[in-house]
């Protein structure tokens, strides 16, 4: 559902601006409309549909949703499937044997506020339920999880307990191996950094991540704001730093919480966020895997942060909700943006 009339306009805007040829994204195209806007949602990739699950309300970070919205790119259309179990945000994303399974998160408990979590649960497309799996064995969100062979890695993230600055307790370098036949969790290698706000996934048989942000410090602190990113290798259980420089250090990726933003050819996508000055960027950027650089891609349209989204059918890189600039710095964003990464120069 759409929130407002100023949301409406803007989308408007977008679309007449978008249409008139005035934008420098031509690359990207824009899409139907989020039914229920939401920004630090996880975002599952699974039989060519992107599933939208939770996230945050759009005028109360301390309100997590349960919805469960799933995107059809190809024919651009929206469904909705079951809600989540739990009202969660930041949460921790990976797709197993067509399976989606959630770690973690943040949820509201009263009297505290937002809480990091240690649920965990599996979802079945075939009979549109959810089922609770053995919890993790650290409270965390805002972390990533990526399915590499019969395991899911679950790393970086943080345990928050309130919605302060200083209820943040620790950032973690942690990492656990999930084994969704067994359901049970294994301590491998810790991270050589802690992380969050993740861009990451999958390729050729290891987990690559780029985190935006060293440590979770709170808006009014500021960020450490990340360069380079790491990759883990499941068969020497050993990481390593990648020290490629960003095009722009930022957090808040439309990439974020996502279960691959990894497209076919082995690009990493890191899409829009927020730089140094608080601002929402345009810039595009994705590490090529091969090279071990960063690359600048195609702007997007306008400024914008704090959603989700991911590649699906190894090319089509899709990304909806969070905020984009407009007269308002809150304006939610509600046209859904794609970009077929093979038409790329």
């Amino acid at each position: 559902m759409i929130e407002n009339r100023q949301d409406v306009v803007a989308g408007l805007l977008f679309y007449a601006l978008f249409a008139a040829g005035t934008l420098c994204a031509a690359d990207w195209r824009v899409q139907s409309n989020i039914p229920y806007h939401v920004y630090g949602h996880a975002a599952a990739t699974l039989q060519g549909k992107i599933h939208l699950l939770g996230g945050d309300h759009t005028s109360n970070w301390e309100k997590p949703s349960a919805a469960h919205q799933v995107y059809d790119p190809v024919a651009d259309k929206w469904e909705k499937k079951a809600d989540l179990p739990l009202a969660l945000a930041w949460e921790m994303v990976s797709v197993y044997k067509d399976r989606i399974y959630v770690f973690g998160g943040a949820y509201y408990q009263p009297g505290q506020g937002i809480t990091s979590s240690d649920r965990a649960w599996v979802y079945d497309p075939a009979t549109d339920k959810w089922s609770g799996i053995r919890n993790l064995p650290q409270v965390r969100m805002n972390g990533f999880a990526a399915n590499v062979g019969r395991f899911i890695y679950i790393s970086l993230g943080y345990n928050r307990q309130g919605p302060k600055d200083q209820d943040v307790k620790e950032n973690y370098k942690s990492t656990y191996r999930y084994d969704p036949e067994r359901d049970a969790y294994t301590r491998v290698a810790d991270a050589p950094i802690t992380g969050c706000y993740v861009a990451s996934g999958p390729y050729q048989g290891k987990v690559y991540a780029v985190p935006g942000s060293y440590a979770e410090q709170g808006w009014h602190k500021g960020y450490q704001l990340a360069d380079g990113a790491i990759v883990y290798d499941p068969g020497s259980d050993h990481w390593a730093k990648i020290d490629a420089p960003r095009v722009m250090k930022r957090v808040f990726f439309l990439t974020q919480c996502s279960s691959s933003a990894i497209d076919a050819a082995g690009r990493l996508w890191v899409v829009g966020g927020m730089g140094e000055d608080h601002v929402r960027t345009v810039v595009t950027e994705y590490l090529d895997i091969k090279k071990a650089v960063f690359v600048r891609g195609p702007d997007i349209a306008f400024g914008r942060c704090c959603g989700g989204g991911g590649i699906v059918g190894g090319n089509t890189l899709s990304v909806m909700g969070g905020f984009v600039d407009g007269p308002d710095l809150g304006n939610a964003a509600i046209p859904i943006w794609t970009l077929d990464t093979t038409k790329l120069k």
